[in-house]
């Protein structure tokens, strides 16, 4: 069976450059096209794949995703999997997938992604309602599931937890086959909110800590942060540190500085609070003399953008000093600490 596919948009292939970027070369060599091919497909309408499987109305969705070798990023558990761009309602949008889970492993999670507007809505608020689809080879049908929720450009919305991933791995569901899985979408409606609202709602204090240690720290790649997942109050939050500074800094010597972050990931419930207040305070843990490095702040969190915290947490003359007890056996101890002033929305 011969496919037309009207654009193909090939993007994020883990160790590799945007095809964009890619030399026209590179780009005329059918070895090199067809590896990629067999990675990812992005189409829209798609009429199947693998010479497998057909959507029987492929019209009736926004845009079908092919993954195709799924099994090589369900071991990447930190990592998600975004789909080229693809336009409906007169927005372009793009799907995300966390193969091994978002915060909770396990499942399959999936999200829509807004992530181009108009100049003058850049800021503004939309209320958007969408269907997410898993399609079924075995028996044409689909697995789906409807949401409809207020999200800004570059916010996530849609399921954490779109499918066990156990259950989405046996073939006799038919969801992933020959290790390759196909997802949908289709946009019901987008509304924009031209007045910017807010509504808070204040929570109890509850404090929560979490402390992370982090061994054969002197092994870290200093040229990206890293970055560690944890839950607490219903919700998702993370810790990223880097050792060498943020490339956006304000300080002159970047190189010379530990930065130190605290980052909201949205609800464990897949509710559609995007922002949240917080105080907070992030430590390194002095493990000699408990003379313990920290600073406090109070903050609004926003999912989906850079956390809050200092690009300039520490100097690494500091940190790296042992009398000071910050990193021994070549391993240190963050610890956050925080309350939830109020939920955003």
């Amino acid at each position: 069976m011969c496919i037309h596919l009207k654009r193909i948009s090939i993007h994020l292939i883990k160790g590799l450059p945007l095809s964009s970027r890619l030399s026209k070369k590179y780009m005329r060599n059918h070895t090199f096209r067809m590896s990629f091919s067999k990675l990812f497909s992005f189409s829209k309408p798609l009429q199947g794949f693998a010479n497998e499987f057909t959507v029987k109305d492929p019209t009736a969705y926004d845009f079908l995703w092919t993954i195709k070798s799924f099994s090589k990023f369900v071991g990447d558990t930190e990592g998600k999997q975004r789909s080229g761009k693809f336009n409906s309602k007169g927005y372009s949008w793009k799907l995300v997938l966390y193969p091994n889970g978002n915060i909770v492993n396990g499942q399959i999670s999936l999200y829509l992604e807004l992530c181009i507007v108009s100049s003058h809505l850049l800021e503004a608020m939309f209320k958007v309602s969408y269907e997410l689809f898993l399609f079924d080879q075995n028996t044409e049908g689909t697995l789906s599931k409807k949401g409809e929720n207020l999200c800004q450009l570059y916010d996530e919305i849609g399921f954490r937890s779109m499918i066990d991933l156990k259950m989405f791995r046996d073939s006799s569901n038919g969801y992933l086959m020959n290790d390759s899985c196909m997802f949908g979408v289709k946009i019901l409606q987008i509304v924009p909110m031209q007045t910017p609202t807010e509504c808070l709602y204040p929570m109890e204090k509850i404090n929560h800590e979490f402390s992370w240690k982090i061994e054969n720290f002197s092994k870290l790649d200093t040229k990206i942060s890293h970055e560690k997942k944890f839950t607490a109050g219903g919700n998702l939050w993370s810790i990223s540190i880097r050792q060498k500074g943020y490339q956006k800094t304000d300080i002159e010597v970047k190189d010379d500085y530990l930065s130190l972050h605290m980052n909201y990931n949205g609800s464990i419930h897949d509710q559609s609070t995007t922002k949240i207040s917080i105080e907070f305070s992030l430590s390194i843990i002095d493990q000699i003399k408990g003379k313990h490095m920290k600073r406090t702040s109070t903050a609004v969190l926003k999912r989906s953008e850079p956390g809050w915290g200092w690009d300039a947490f520490i100097t690494l003359k500091e940190f790296n000093d042992q009398a000071l007890g910050f990193v021994v056996n070549d391993s240190c101890i963050i610890v956050a600490q925080f309350f939830v002033l109020a939920l955003v929305k």
